[in-house]
């Protein structure tokens, strides 16, 4: 017990050693000569065929190759000096263009003082010839997976857990190339499994209009917090996932537009991004945010007038929708009943905008009429059939009733009639006795030019 509290004390005094050389943002380590590590081609494999070898359980890496020595290269795209990724080393297989990365699970902080990002390391996953900081024969690495993400690490029992903290040098060679990582550049489209691990570039991007205000992280606790980006190009939704230990965890978040940098990862089946620090966050452009929109998230319809024109029922607020809110309008009550039912909205102001655009979606339950959209530009809030002109718009409405959790894309339904003033629009529901559909309608937003 002493003498591994020996070595185990002496190693932690190295890395705080290192780290303590470290005062720049270039993340220089002490001047020590580099020697490129002599280690045969044979002997070496590709992250790819490493990765390809997860088949559901524990992959043991001095059972593979014929117990044989097994070596995997790449190039360092973590950097945890900023605290928001902690005890980890991302690599992936090339600097630019990259085709597999891997994360490996060390029990040390401040790794950055060594393998700064474009650090080349080789990765020893087995090789019965090395010996660990005992003298003893280093025991092989594992591999396996942990909410959707292949990890690399010290096999304990069926799993594998972080690389010791007197070993990890023993286990990451350092390769006397340093290179220039370019973040490979993707699309909310694109997302896959394959890109796990990888430093991606993802422009368009802005923070939910919702957390404009709000810090990267917890400012007060250490809890890890979700923000949400918004992508302008197709207003999709992406999570990056800021630790309560980062050190930027109080600075507030970029309200503008621009590209993001980040480390690509997975929580079970939600792809998120890690940034390192805040220069990977370039958002100094105009937002691109609608000049109106309702995601009925509010849980209300205050955006709306509703108004009956024939008809007990009338448009309500639903928390079974897109996926969990919605404005609603259902014209069956212990059998189908006669209605006329208009959701309208408040004025949209278009005074700015020479044109403008309107998207939702909607999704249709049961068979009956199917639902009809309006715009008008002089309503005054009474009877939508003697109060207003109303245009009828023609749209992708969802007509399968068989489509209960397909939502329709309206399309872009051209409303620069109304540029120069106010807008609104009109969503009409009709049902008989003979038949009443359900009709959702969710993220409505109107955009301006």
């Amino acid at each position: 017990m002493k003498t591994t509290t020996i070595y185990l004390t002496l190693a932690l005094s190295f890395v705080l050693a290192l780290t303590s050389c470290v005062h720049d943002d270039d993340y220089s380590i002490p001047s020590v000569e580099v020697e490129e590590p002599n280690i045969k081609d044979e002997d070496k494999t590709t992250i790819s065929i490493v990765k390809d070898m997860y088949a559901g359980g524990l992959v043991d890496f001095g059972e593979s190759n014929n117990g044989g020595k097994l070596y995997i290269e790449g190039y360092v795209v973590s950097n945890d000096e900023a605290g928001n990724l902690y005890k980890v080393l991302i690599i992936q297989d090339k600097p630019e263009d990259p085709t597999a990365a891997i994360q490996l699970d060390v029990d040390v902080t401040s790794l950055y003082a060594l393998y700064k990002p474009g650090q080349k390391v080789y990765i020893v996953l087995n090789d019965p010839d090395r010996k660990d900081s005992l003298g003893n024969k280093l025991s092989p690495l594992g591999m396996d997976e942990f909410n959707g993400v292949l990890h690399i690490g010290a096999i304990e029992g069926t799993s594998v857990g972080r690389i010791s903290a007197f070993d990890f040098n023993k286990y990451i060679i350092r390769s006397a190339e340093v290179a220039n990582i370019v973040p490979k550049v993707i699309t909310p489209s694109e997302f896959s499994d394959n890109y796990i691990n990888m430093l991606v570039q993802i422009d368009n991007m802005q923070l939910s209009s919702s957390e404009v205000g709000q810090p990267y992280g917890n400012a007060d606790n250490t809890f890890t917090v979700n923000r949400y980006l918004k992508n302008c190009e197709d207003n999709s939704q992406t999570i990056i996932r800021n630790s309560g230990f980062a050190d930027f965890k109080g600075k507030p978040f970029p309200a503008g537009q621009g590209s993001i940098v980040a480390v690509f990862s997975k929580y079970n089946s939600d792809y998120q991004l890690f940034i390192r620090d805040t220069e990977d966050v370039m958002f100094d452009g105009s937002r691109c945010d609608p000049l109106f929109e309702d995601s009925f998230s509010s849980g209300n319809l205050n955006k709306w007038t509703t108004y009956s024109v024939v008809g007990d029922q009338v448009w309500y607020y639903n928390t079974f929708g897109n996926p969990n809110d919605s404005a609603t309008m259902s014209g069956y009550s212990s059998g189908n009943k006669d209605n006329e039912d208009w959701l309208i909205s408040k004025a949209i102001d278009l005074s700015s905008v020479t044109s403008a655009t309107l998207t939702f979606q909607t999704v249709k339950r049961y068979a009956g009429n199917d639902i009809e959209l309006y715009m008008c530009t002089d309503y005054m809030g009474g009877d939508p059939t003697t109060d207003g002109t109303w245009v009828q718009l023609t749209a992708d409405f969802d007509t399968n009733i068989n489509s209960w959790s397909s939502w329709t894309d309206s399309g872009d339904v051209d409303v620069s009639a109304a540029a120069g003033g106010n807008l609104f629009i009109a969503f009409k529901y009709t049902s008989t006795t003979s038949a009443s559909s359900t009709y959702e309608i969710d993220n409505v937003q109107v955009f301006g030019e």
